[in-house]
């Protein structure tokens, strides 16, 4: 009995705290970002989330892999760039998709990655977000 009733004190704690706990605010629920979430010799994979306008349009992200070569940034050789990818309808606050790239590291060598994120949200505007990382072979 005595653990019971610990644990329902407990469990009214967490709610009670829960209940006191600033909500995330708007901005942390509504940005878009990109990020590198997979980077080793073998595989360069990319999140996206984007913001929701409220219509009921579908948002869609398309990712390309990029190395940063002495004269500044270039896709990558092969398949650079996915194919669009759904990120949900525009109607809620965000929606999020990913693309992996397989990719082969020489021995040896080391490069700076990103993926480029082109985004097309609900209202039909477009931005570009970039997340990037270091990888050796």
């Amino acid at each position: 009995m005595s653990r019971k009733v610990t644990a329902l004190a407990l469990g009214a704690a967490l709610t009670a705290a829960a209940a006191l706990a600033p909500p995330a605010s708007a901005d942390e629920l509504s940005s878009s970002w990109a990020s590198v979430n997979i980077c080793s010799s073998g595989q360069l994979g990319a999140r996206a989330q984007l913001a929701g306008d409220g219509s009921s349009s579908d948002m869609q992200v398309r990712f390309t892999a990029q190395w940063l070569s002495p004269g500044g940034w270039v896709p990558l050789n092969g398949s650079s760039t996915s194919p669009w990818q759904s990120a949900g309808s525009a109607e809620y606050t965000w929606g999020q998709a990913g693309w992996t790239f397989s990719i082969s590291v020489p021995a040896g060598k080391s490069y700076e990655l990103r993926a480029v994120a082109e985004m097309q949200t609900g209202s039909g505007s477009t931005t570009q977000v970039t997340g990037s990382c270091s990888v050796s072979g």
